[in-house]
């Protein structure tokens, strides 16, 4: 893409918390917080000095199932950017004094995300019904386990994992291809070629027997209600695409059911949003709510009815045609800069193929009233929903 003198440079690893256990949660979130700190040839700051000299910074993020590094730059830095980005993957020294240092600021991000009443609900909803699978732990492990974590731990999962066969360096922009995939070679070259051990599957992730209920007493301001079902493989391209077209229905944005139904028309609700989290192991679909304590009940008997409408009757074709414009235009924002394709192709590579980052328009485009109601029917099944309420009016379940 030659329309600006900008690269896209983002760095995929397969290399989240779906990789660990209760003893080492946590351990891939900390990677992310000590990779640019210090490497053989750089010391603690340089990496975000030299970036900013380049007019750019680096960003970094951690998921169930991957760690993801990335910056924009000028085209004509690209080279080096990429040995920055290269340096702190193959080189992070990971000093006991920066794993001392950022133990704290993780145990404080664990602390806030127990404010976030989105993050609590997800939390619960998560180890509900993904039971001793690793999809249940949190992502930033808990305040115990990140004490625990030691320097051992942090480079014993490192070694393992962040190795060039679990890894995808993405470039889009103004660039050589030839050059940009010889310099990659160059740069990434020094990784140990060891495989990175498999990944987990699915097939231990039971479908719950009946429906699961959690309550928790919480100081939030409002009371809130999540609905929450195992959803789609990634790699099951069709039914991602038609839940991703149901949900944008349900619960995105200012048009969605949730937002004109039991929020606008009813005033059930206070705010709503639907969501499913792509994975490649069966997704995360959570209906999340906020609601006074006096309709949460009725929030919850209006939901499910209309997933029982839906499964008898689709939505209508009004309704259909305007979830895929508002979730191709979302789709279409995220993928109009550099960075936002490198990004698009890096997450397709980390949960299921890279190339479908360029059939996902086109299979959302495809789908149908009858596949709304066929993923409805296959996949929310209220008899094997998890259901959490948190909030100030709400007695903690025993």
């Amino acid at each position: 893409d030659h329309s600006a003198e900008l690269g896209g440079i983002d760095v995929y690893v397969k290399a989240g918390s779906a990789r660990e256990t209760p003893n080492n949660n946590g351990v891939s979130h900390y990677i992310e917080h000590l990779l640019f700190a210090a490497t053989r040839k750089r010391n603690p700051g340089d990496m975000d000095r030299e970036m900013e000299s380049l007019g750019a910074t680096l960003d970094a993020h951690t998921t169930a199932d991957y760690a993801h590094f990335s910056t924009t730059v000028r085209s004509r830095y690209l080279a080096q950017a990429l040995d920055v980005l290269a340096d702190a993957v193959n080189n992070s020294q990971f000093r006991k004094v920066d794993v001392d240092r950022e133990r704290a600021v993780i145990c404080d991000e664990i602390a806030r995300r127990q404010s976030r009443p989105d993050e609590v609900c997800h939390d619960l909803l998560a180890k509900a019904l993904y039971g001793e699978h690793p999809y249940a732990l949190p992502v930033a492990g808990t305040r115990e386990s990140v004490a625990s974590i030691t320097r051992d731990d942090i480079l014993d999962f490192y070694h393992r994992y962040y190795v060039p066969s679990n890894m995808a360096v993405v470039l889009v922009g103004d660039f050589d291809t030839q050059q940009a995939i010889s310099l990659v070679g160059q740069l990434f070259q020094g990784k140990s070629e060891s495989a990175a051990p498999p990944r987990s599957t699915g097939a231990h992730i039971p479908k719950p027997a009946k429906q699961i209920t959690v309550s928790r007493k919480t100081p939030f301001d409002n009371n809130y209600l999540a609905i929450g079902y195992l959803g789609p493989v990634a790699s099951n391209y069709e039914d991602v695409c038609a839940m991703d077209v149901l949900l944008t229905y349900f619960g995105i944005g200012y048009r969605s059911w949730l937002s004109d139904q039991l929020q606008n028309s009813r005033g059930i609700i206070s705010s709503g949003r639907a969501d499913c989290i792509t994975q490649p192991d069966p997704a995360l679909i959570s209906i999340v709510v906020a609601a006074t304590q006096p309709n949460i009940a009725k929030a919850k008997d209006a939901i499910l009815a209309r997933i029982e409408e839906i499964k008898r009757e689709g939505i209508t074709q009004a309704e259909l045609d305007r979830a895929k414009r508002s979730l191709l235009g979302e789709f279409a924002f995220q993928v109009e800069t550099v960075s936002g394709r490198a990004n698009n192709y890096g997450f397709y590579f980390a949960v299921s193929d890279p190339a479908f980052a360029v059939d996902y328009v086109g299979c959302v485009q495809a789908v149908t009233n009858d596949a709304i109601k066929q993923v409805a029917r296959k996949y929310l099944d209220a008899n094997a929903a998890a259901v959490v309420m948190v909030g100030p009016d709400v007695e903690d379940s025993r």
